[in-house]
Formats: C-alpha cells, structure tokens, sequence
C-alpha cells in the first residue's frame, strides 16, 4: 500500500512539473534561415496591400504577462547583409523608400497567455513601379520588450518586400517553359524562361533564347526585354520595354496567337499559357541603328511548384 501511495505522490509531482514552464520565454522576430530574412510578397493586383512582421514568444506554456515589443530600424543589419552577400555596390539590397510603405506604430502588445503565441505589425505597401530586378528590406530590430527576454539570435529581421501578379512572382522567380522560333535566321526555341511582374496586367521577359542571370546589366535588360500585357478579353500585346533599344509590332500569322489562357487542359492538369506572335527590331548599342526585323512565334508554358 505504502508503494502504491509513493507512486501515486510521485505521478501528482510530474503532473506539476509539466505544468511549470520548462523553456525560458524568450521574444524573437519571425524569419528564415541564418540571415533572418523574411520575405513578403505585395500583389500588384491592389494599390496598398498589407503583410505582417511576426513577433513570437517561444516556450513551453503560454505567456503568462502581456508583452510590449518595440521595434525600430536598423540600417546597420542591412549593410552587414550586402558586404555578406554582394561582391559590387551595384548588385546591393536596397531599403525600401519611407515613400513606399506605411507602419502606423512600431510597437506590438501580445495579450497574456495568447493560445497563438505570437501578435503581428501591419506593413502597408505601395508596390506598383518596384523594380523585379532589385531586393528591397525594411530591416527591423527589438529595441525593448516590457517583459520576459529577447532570443538574440532572432532580434532582427530583415523583412523583404517582393512583388506579384496573377502572372509571375518576384519570390520565388517565376519560369515558363518555351518553345517555337525565331526567323532571320531561324532559332528554334527552348528551355525555360524568367518572367518578371511588372504591373497589375504587365510582365517582362526576354526575347528568344536570351537568359535573365544574375549577371545581367541594365544595358541587357534594355536591349532585350519586351513587356506583354494581358487585356480583359486575355488578348495579348507585346511592346518593347525600352523603346529607345528596341521596336516590336504584333504579327496575326498564327491562328489563336496573341492570347493568354489560364487553364489549358493538358490530360488532368490545368496550364497557365501565353501564345505570343510579333517581331523585333534592335539596335546594337543607344543612338546606333536599327537591326533587321525578326518574328517571334512563341509558346509559354508556366512551370508550376
């Protein structure tokens, strides 16, 4: 019997134990991997879109004191991660511009024993007219926190803004699968090709068998790229992204050409298309001569996750 109580006491005693918070509880800013970036994709699709730094607070048990979290800026973080990564200033991260985004107050309250274990601060964005080709953060640090204390390792965060439309994503970079050709002199195309959003119903990409690496230049950018829109009746036009580099006129030669269709049945699976016809014109370098015109007969398949 003696033993029977003994056991039943010790049982009582664990009991409490699990109720105890074993981990100390510890306030940390949301993000990924080793350099705390956390990214954010803005669409396109609505003029001021709003995503969320994630404030948490780890532990075993819910915290039992409601937290106040101030956060602040810190451009510090930001310089550390472009002498990391980047080898020229020009290949840099840029802070997004005060004139780009809204944090109405840069304080954030976790209720007491909160079942989710985190609270959020609103980011209001401005995303038309960002550039694909450029990162943008607005880097975040904890500067005080009313109780508990700060996991060091996730103090700050660097939180990118990314860009999106119904066509193509920034993060993760979107890819179609191309076919067709060009003429004079005839190219067959393949492989894959990036595509950039660059408003509601824009994207950029590049012409033929011309890759988008991280090597590219502005001048490639200029000299190669076209824009296709995407009109309500999911017609197409294709127009040069830089005009002073390029002239492109749309060309009829294909039946049901020159049209987007978002759900192309191939077997079970739904396909996101892009039919383009059109030619081109380059020049060699600003202020040279034109080239002669090449048609462009192109198939895009979107490469989906």
């Amino acid at each position: 019997m003696a033993g029977i109580i003994a056991l039943s006491l010790a049982g009582c005693s664990n009991d409490a134990i699990y109720q105890d918070e074993h981990y100390k509880p510890l306030v940390y800013l949301l993000s990924e991997g080793t350099e705390n970036v956390y990214v954010a994709s803005y669409t396109l699709n609505e003029e001021n879109p709003v995503r969320y730094v994630t404030v948490g607070c780890g532990g075993s048990n819910a915290n039992e004191k409601a937290i106040t979290v101030n956060l602040e800026q810190s451009l510090e973080l930001l310089d550390q991660y472009n002498s990391l990564n980047f080898d020229y200033e020009h290949q840099y991260a840029r802070l997004l511009p005060a004139s780009r985004y809204e944090i109405t107050s840069y304080a954030i309250t976790m209720p007491a024993l909160s079942d989710d274990h985190y609270a959020r601060m609103s980011v209001k964005v401005r995303p038309l007219g960002l550039s694909p080709d450029s990162l943008y953060f607005v880097p975040l640090r904890i500067v005080s926190v009313s109780e508990y204390g700060v996991n060091e390792e996730k103090q700050d965060v660097l939180f990118r803004v990314a860009i999106e439309n119904d066509y193509a994503t920034q993060h993760p970079q979107t890819y179609y699968r191309k076919s067709g050709q060009l003429t004079n002199p005839i190219l067959v195309m393949s492989g894959t090709k990036a595509v950039h959003p660059l408003e509601k119903d824009k994207v950029r990409m590049f012409i033929g068998n011309e890759s988008y690496t991280d090597d590219t230049t502005p001048e490639d950018i200029a000299r190669n790229s076209v824009v296709v829109q995407v009109h309500e009746d999911s017609t197409v036009t294709v127009t040069p992204y830089d005009s002073d580099m390029m002239e492109v006129e749309m060309v009829n030669d294909l039946a049901n050409y020159n049209r987007y269709d978002p759900a192309l049945m191939q077997g079970l699976t739904k396909q996101r298309v892009f039919w383009l016809n059109y030619r081109f014109r380059q020049r060699s370098a600003a202020g040279g001569s034109f080239g002669a015109w090449r048609v462009v007969e192109e198939r895009l398949i979107r490469i989906e996750d």
